[in-house]
């Protein structure tokens, strides 16, 4: 069966294909074995999990933080006997992958960082309040994007509004997490996102000598296209791609482009 234990926390995972190993994580696993699997499998070992506190893997006693989540991808890789990944994410995934570029050189062949940024502006560590309260209430968090500026109603919309009317978002719609561990394990997630901040670590991003891509949709927040733009200049030697018709949902709404950019770079690097 697809589970390890990960120094005393069971994780979930699945592996598809054969070759360099390319580690995919995010929030659960399903999402990636629709749109990224079928593709990359081509020409890598994908293996996705379900990181701690989702889908079927072990919600351990909180608060977490981005260092765990991280260190949870190195210990799955030491179950499994992988030496060295390429590690990539989108949302709290682009920010596990930062830390684990960072906590973790010398296991890393790439990194994906995708959809987020190196450290939360005012307006973005009041939307966590939000979501948090969202969760509380026992509403659906994150349906929204924060806002840029104070002026903004609102910010946009985490997945395109049409996506959801086509086939493929139909078809999104029918998978569920199985499991997880529920609004406890939601808010642990977003505290440790709303504690997430790199600069004090910008000194190591600007020395750190992996290959990195940093990936942003244009749809998403104003700010996230300006701290993601920030954060590649902080890694040298990174390049730095805008999908310009893509929201934060990019990997399972625009798949085609997503896994294009992330393939052409990687193909760049030799992997």
């Amino acid at each position: 069966m697809p589970r390890v234990e990960a120094s005393g926390i069971e994780l979930f995972y699945e592996s598809v294909g054969e070759g360099t190993p390319f580690i995919l994580q995010a929030h659960h696993h399903m999402p990636w074995m629709l749109y990224q699997a079928p593709y990359f499998s081509q020409y890598y070992r994908v293996i996705t999990l379900d990181r701690r506190g989702t889908g079927r893997s072990a919600s351990p006693p909180g608060p977490w933080s981005i260092a765990d989540f991280a260190r949870d991808v190195k210990n799955l890789m030491d179950a499994l006997e992988i030496e060295r990944a390429i590690v990539g994410g989108a949302s709290l995934g682009g920010v596990i992958c930062c830390q684990f570029g960072l906590d973790y050189p010398e296991r890393s062949l790439a990194l994906i960082v995708g959809h987020t940024v190196p450290y939360l502006w005012p307006l973005a560590s009041e939307w966590i309040e939000d979501q948090v309260a969202a969760v509380q209430r026992g509403e659906r968090p994150i349906v929204m994007q924060p806002r840029s500026y104070e002026w903004e109603a609102e910010g946009p919309p985490t997945s395109n509004p049409a996506f959801a009317a086509t086939p493929a978002g139909r078809f999104t719609a029918t998978l569920t997490e199985q499991g997880g561990g529920g609004s406890e394990a939601a808010i642990h997630m977003l505290r440790s996102l709303g504690a997430w901040d790199i600069r004090s670590r910008y000194g190591e991003l600007n020395a750190l000598n992996i290959p990195t891509l940093v990936i942003v949709g244009g749809h998403e927040p104003q700010k996230t296209i300006e701290f993601s733009y920030e954060w590649h200049q902080q890694i040298t030697g990174s390049d730095f791609v805008i999908l310009p018709d893509a929201y934060h949902g990019a990997a399972r709404e625009n798949p085609i482009e997503w896994n294009a950019a992330v393939h052409d770079f990687l193909r760049r690097n030799g992997l």
